[in-house]
């Protein structure tokens, strides 16, 4: 049974690799769109959470949890990359003898950078908007 499931692993590491392949720019927005997701997922999440916290109710951190899962969700069906996934993919993939571990560490650092500029893009959008707010 978990043999499927590795093979699946292998078979997504793959089709990553040939995304990078056919553009790196393609690859580090797949990345930058999955950290902006993450961004989004926590701050819906927090903001959520918060709202039971403030009543002192029992759920507050589940619904936090619950609410932060879209987030991932979201990559999964967008096809997002992030490094933290990747670090599994390929690693697996290249213990299988699938993949050299050169073009593995350049896309992970390709994968780990669109996280950052995904990150940063993101929390820009968000201190403009918070910035806007306050200004009217």
């Amino acid at each position: 049974m978990e043999n499927t499931a590795l093979r699946n692993v292998e078979k997504l590491a793959l089709k990553k690799q040939k995304v990078f392949d056919q553009s790196i720019i393609k690859y580090l927005l797949r990345a930058m769109l999955a950290s902006a997701f993450i961004g989004f997922g926590v701050i819906v999440a927090f903001k959520t959470g918060n709202l039971f916290y403030a009543e002192h109710s029992p759920v507050a951190y589940p619904i936090a949890a619950l609410t932060f899962g879209i987030a991932i969700v979201l990559i999964a069906y967008a096809g997002g990359d992030l490094f933290t996934g990747n670090t599994f993919y390929f690693t697996y993939t290249v213990l299988r003898g699938n993949m050299s571990w050169k073009r593995v560490i350049q896309m992970w650092i390709s994968s780990y950078s669109g996280n950052i500029i995904g990150a940063f893009f993101f929390a820009g959008l968000i201190s403009l908007t918070v910035y806007s707010l306050h200004m009217k």
